[in-house]
């Protein structure tokens, strides 16, 4: 009887183990999965939060910048003419050509190529400009100065000469904001 007994308590000891082994495996299997969802949903808030900060980084930065661009975009303003202030530009190279005794005649070709944020627009033209070797390097030396109020690339000229003059007859490109 003795046996049976400590056999009976043997087996019922034997089970209440295992049947605490297999209550704390699922446990921590349930418990796991939950700890892994919240740890995902928490390193995923953690990471909107540090791009938002960094958003909000970059934006005060921006601003503290902004009086400095307003002072380029101020010098870009008097150095580069709006597409309409393009208008102007035969007339002010005929009065240019006046100056120093050169007769000039432009005409704008081909397709406007419209400015964005970061790139100057564009306009093509063609010229030519007639008048003596010292007369006509004074007057390519004006084209090309600062305040001029016009920002001019010259892409091809040709020279040619009758004896007395030179025509110079060209292709360049002027850039707009």
């Amino acid at each position: 009887m003795v046996k049976k007994r400590f056999t009976r308590q043997l087996w019922i000891s034997f089970g209440v183990v295992v049947a605490s082994i297999a209550v704390a495996a699922a446990a921590i299997s349930f418990f796991s999965g939950s700890f892994s969802a919240q740890a995902d949903v928490i390193t995923k808030d953690r990471e909107e939060v540090q791009e938002n900060t960094d958003a909000v980084a970059d934006l005060a930065q921006l601003e503290a910048a902004a009086p400095q661009a307003a002072q380029y975009q101020a010098a870009i303003d008097q150095l580069l003419p709006d597409q309409y202030g393009l208008v102007t530009y035969t007339q002010w190279l005929a009065q240019l050509g006046a100056k120093y005794n050169v007769s000039t005649n432009a005409a704008f070709q081909g397709s406007v190529v419209t400015s964005t944020e970061t790139t100057a627009g564009t306009a093509q033209f063609s010229f030519s400009a007639k008048g003596s070797p010292d007369n006509l390097t004074t007057f390519l030396k004006g084209m090309n100065d600062k305040t001029s109020g016009f920002l001019v690339s010259l892409t091809s000229f040709d020279v040619t000469s009758d004896g007395t003059n030179e025509t110079v007859t060209g292709q360049g490109i002027l850039f707009f904001h």
